[in-house]
C-alpha cells in the first residue's frame, strides 16, 4: 500500500502537534507535581501546605500530555512492538504446526468420514437404506424419483429435480 496516500498532510501535521504538545504538557504537569510534593514534604510542624492545589492542576496536564504523546508516538511504538513480536509469533506458529499435525489430520479425517451420508432415507417410512439400494428395505417403495418434466432420475427425498429444477 502506498504510504503517501494513506497518511495525508493533515495527519502528518496533527502527529507533529501531538509530538510537540504531549511531552510539553507532561513536563508542565510533572513540574507542578514536583513543586506540590516539595511544598508538602518540607512543611514544618503544624504548618499547612500552600501549594497543595498544584496536585489538582498537575493531574489534567499529565493525563492530556500522556494521551497526546500516545497519539503522536503510537505508530512508532506499534511498529517497534510488531518487529519484536513477529519472530516469536512465527516460531510459535511453526512449533504448533509441527507438533499438532497428527491431531489436525485425525480431526480432518473424522470430519470427512462423519460428513458423508452412508444411507438413503425412505421418504415414505423414514427407514435407512444402503446408498446403492434402489428400493426401500422397510416398505419396498422405489427410492429414486423420476422427474415428470424431464424424465431424469433424482435421489430419494429430493423436492426438486436436479436437472431441470421442476417440483418432484
Amino acid at each position: 500500500m502506498d504510504n503517501n496516500k494513506f497518511v495525508s498532510e493533515k495527519h502528518v501535521k496533527a502527529r507533529g502537534t501531538f509530538r510537540l504538545f504531549g511531552p510539553l504538557l507532561i513536563l508542565v504537569g510533572a513540574g507542578c507535581m514536583l513543586v506540590a510534593f516539595i511544598d508538602f514534604f518540607t512543611l514544618g510542624p503544624f504548618e499547612e501546605p500552600t501549594l497543595f492545589w498544584l496536585f489538582f492542576l498537575a493531574m489534567p496536564f499529565l493525563f492530556i500530555g500522556v494521551v497526546l504523546s500516545n497519539l503522536g508516538y503510537g505508530g512508532t511504538v506499534a511498529k517497534y512492538q510488531s518487529r519484536e513480536y513477529a519472530p516469536v509469533v512465527k516460531d510459535t506458529f511453526n512449533y504448533l504446526a509441527k507438533e499438532t499435525k497428527s491431531g489436525v489430520k485425525e480431526v480432518a479425517n473424522a470430519i470427512q468420514s462423519g460428513g458423508t451420508n452412508s444411507s438413503i432415507t425412505c421418504r415414505i417410512c423414514d427407514h435407512d437404506n444402503p446408498t446403492n439400494a434402489n428400493f426401500c428395505n422397510g416398505c419396498g417403495e422405489k427410492l429414486a424419483q423420476r422427474c415428470k418434466k424431464c424424465d431424469q432420475i433424482n435421489v430419494s427425498g429430493a423436492r426438486f429435480c436436479n436437472h431441470c429444477g421442476g417440483t418432484l
